[in-house]
């Protein structure tokens, strides 16, 4: 095991993911998801290696629109478009999505910022997971690593039945990962270095 901080997560992951040519924009928001995973206690690591290579072989989708099972949406770099997308048009989102960690992370991070209450609900209707209150609750008997069909809304009234959740806390400042795939996503980030030369020295501000 490896201790980092979160201003590492945030750059390395960014890095990373512009080393395999996915845009600015969505990398930075996987980045910023991957520091939120990581600082309310969850995994992020293996999640982030594998949507590079998924991307890079086309097997995931950008689009919130067009997405089927045989390619889901990427969730670690949409899903806080999608949340943001679904809270400003009042609808009820429903597709295929690679995983919902991701997803529970940009539910977390809307909620914390702009107080809103949604629902994620899988293709059976369980409740997987509601924001409140500035929290996120997630459902501890659902797996949200693997692929599925979700639907997600706001909510005014929700009821939870006799399920347990658990509230994702924001309770650390610094992580410890696998060292092995800490060193993986960080030798994708180096190749996102220019190498130093007269050009790239002067547009440093040499």
């Amino acid at each position: 095991m490896i201790t980092v901080s979160l201003n590492e997560i945030y750059s390395e992951t960014y890095k990373a993911l512009r080393s395999v040519n996915i845009e600015w924009s969505l990398a930075k928001d996987c980045a910023n998801k991957a520091k939120w995973l990581a600082q309310h206690g969850q995994n992020f690591l293996e999640q982030i290696l594998k949507t590079a290579v998924l991307y890079q072989k086309h097997d995931i989708t950008i689009s919130i629109n067009e997405n089927t099972n045989e390619k889901p949406v990427a969730s670690a770099l949409v899903a806080l478009l999608l949340v943001e997308y679904v809270s400003a048009n009042r609808i009820t989102w429903e597709g295929y999505i690679d995983s919902t960690k991701f997803l529970l992370a940009a539910m977390g991070i809307i909620a914390e910022e702009q107080h809103i209450y949604l629902i994620l609900e899988n293709e059976k209707k369980e409740l997987v997971a509601f924001t409140k209150n500035k929290t996120i609750y997630v459902n501890s008997n659902l797996d949200t690593n693997v692929k599925s069909y979700c639907f997600l809304k706001k909510y005014d009234f929700i009821k939870k039945k006799n399920i347990k959740f658990t509230s994702l806390k924001k309770n650390k400042d610094i992580i410890r990962l696998n060292d092995k795939c800490w060193d993986q996503l960080k030798s994708m980030a180096f190749k996102t270095y220019v190498p130093e030369s007269e050009t790239s020295k002067s547009g440093a501000g040499y």
